[in-house]
């Protein structure tokens, strides 16, 4: 019987069991049994997929008055294999929003009235810049700076972290991270 339904007994007929046309039971610790779930629809796959880990190991120089790409030569983690370290970018494998954190520990470009800008940017697959998000300070008084940022992104599109100083001469970038996932 299962439960008063309709105000009334309501009995349920049918083989119990995990194939097809089967009633699934409760064991005797009130758990469902292993079910083949290979055909479920709809249910989504993690709240972190697609997740990625880049840093770079040594220092990047950083020309002042240009927005330079980051460069990484290490990947951490790539869950899917989506960050592309030759050219320095994460490509979304399908349609979602995704989540991106970048940080850097030094920008030898310290001082009053150095700008400094860090930045993830999102272009689509043509190669045309779709959002960006860009943290700035005039005023360094500690050389870290970091920030997150949300994009929605189609199939093929790409999110890059890019650099801006202008301390008047090239500065060495260290310890730059950057790592993202979907959310949904």
């Amino acid at each position: 019987m299962i439960g008063d339904l309709d105000a009334g007994s309501t009995y349920l007929q049918g083989t119990i069991g995990t194939a097809a046309n089967n009633v699934v039971q409760l064991d005797g610790t009130a758990k469902l049994p292993a079910v083949d779930g290979s055909q479920l629809t709809g249910i989504s796959t993690g709240v972190f997929s697609d997740v990625f880990s880049a840093t770079n190991s040594g220092n990047q120089s950083i020309p002042s008055g240009a927005s330079t790409v980051v460069t990484f030569d290490t990947e951490n983690v790539d869950q899917g294999n989506n960050f592309d370290l030759a050219n320095n970018k994460f490509i979304a494998p399908s349609a979602g929003t995704y989540m991106f954190y970048t940080s850097y520990a030094v920008l030898h470009a310290s001082g009053t009235g150095t700008d400094q800008r860090l930045g993830m940017y999102h272009y689509n697959s043509s190669d045309v810049q779709q959002d960006g998000a860009t943290l700035s300070k005039t005023t360094v008084h500690e050389a870290a700076q970091n920030g997150m940022r949300c994009f929605f992104m189609a199939t093929n599109d790409y999110v890059n972290v890019q650099l801006y100083q202008a301390s008047g001469s090239a500065k060495d970038l260290e310890r730059c991270q950057f790592f993202g996932w979907k959310l949904a």
